[in-house]
């Protein structure tokens, strides 16, 4: 036999063995928030920063918002992979074509309400006939406002400047607020104000919702849990994520107004029913809310507008 022949039928070692399959990489996913890095956001930037995401085998971006982000409009577009919204936003906007799903809530409980001084009413049920209330007028949180506490030619809602200076200047001035911005910033220049909970009154939907595109992606479960823990992490010990978000926030360099919010906040994230739960109960009081409110039509629901993926 000719020797190179038996060499070629025989094969070199390289030819025979295979070669071993790479490591896979990390998974890329981009998280789009919904307003400027805040401590309302602090355990998504513990995800990142404490290493919770890779330790799920995920390399998560977190893409800053700010007022009217449209994040879930990013996610149907393809140009987010997680949206931060709130429960009435994502049945609202179902309705209107985006199939998005929510997934886990930062926020147990709403973190809406009104600010006034202590001075000031003490429930929603105390505001006086005559009263101003600055608000974004016609947002669904003061249609409901309106509507259930029977407000309409009685107390007026006037466009809200967004900042706490004309509610300084006026005691009897009330403002829409949330636990995680007004309150504090009016504390930190002085004020005994009071915050009167949204959901007191039967306003509560989920915030700072995790949601993602319909059908979820095969990592949602992983992305979830990892929040899960980022979260837990975040309320035990803050100070990591909150060093972060006031390196990319300048509004949030200073050290008395973020530990303020991180501490009104936290009874928010945890709720009544636990950090990250989710009922049906819940949801579907906020679609029959919405309803009411002529904000979707008739009938809807929350089905398949919510998972639990833990």
């Amino acid at each position: 036999m000719i020797p190179w022949l038996v060499l070629a039928c025989s094969g070199t070692p390289d030819e025979t063995s295979a070669a071993p399959a790479p490591e896979p990489g990390p998974i890329r996913v981009t998280l789009a928030l919904n307003w400027f890095p805040e401590p309302e956001f602090g355990g998504f930037y513990e995800g990142v920063l404490g290493g919770h995401y890779a330790r799920h085998g995920l390399q998560v971006e977190v893409l800053p918002g700010g007022p009217g982000a449209p994040t879930l409009e990013q996610l149907a577009t393809g140009r987010a992979d997680v949206a931060i919204s709130a429960a009435d936003d994502l049945l609202v906007k179902r309705q209107k074509g985006i199939a998005a799903i929510g997934a886990w809530p930062a926020f147990q409980l709403s973190p809406q309400g009104l600010l006034v001084h202590d001075s000031g009413p003490k429930t929603l049920d105390e505001l006086a006939d005559g009263t101003r209330v600055a608000i974004e007028v016609g947002s669904p949180f003061q249609r409901f406002l309106w509507r259930t506490h029977g407000w309409d030619g009685r107390v007026e809602a006037v466009p809200y400047s967004g900042n706490v200076g004309a509610f300084l200047a006026d005691e009897s001035a009330v403002q829409q607020a949330y636990i995680t911005a007004e309150p504090c910033a009016a504390r930190q220049r002085g004020a005994s104000v009071r915050f009167l909970k949204g959901s007191d009154a039967g306003w509560n939907p989920y915030g700072s919702l995790v949601a993602f595109a319909e059908p979820p992606p095969p990592w949602a479960g992983a992305f979830v849990q990892a929040t899960h823990e980022a979260w837990e992490a975040y309320v035990a010990a803050p100070d990591r994520g909150n060093a972060e978000i006031r390196r990319l926030n300048p509004d949030m360099d200073d050290d008395a107004l973020i530990a303020c919010i991180t501490e009104a906040q936290a009874p928010f994230v945890v709720g009544s029913d636990g950090l990250g739960a989710m009922t049906t109960e819940r949801w579907e009081a906020m679609a029959s809310v919405l309803v009411d409110l002529e904000l979707v039509p008739g009938g809807t629901t929350a089905a398949g507008a919510w998972r639990s993926f833990r």
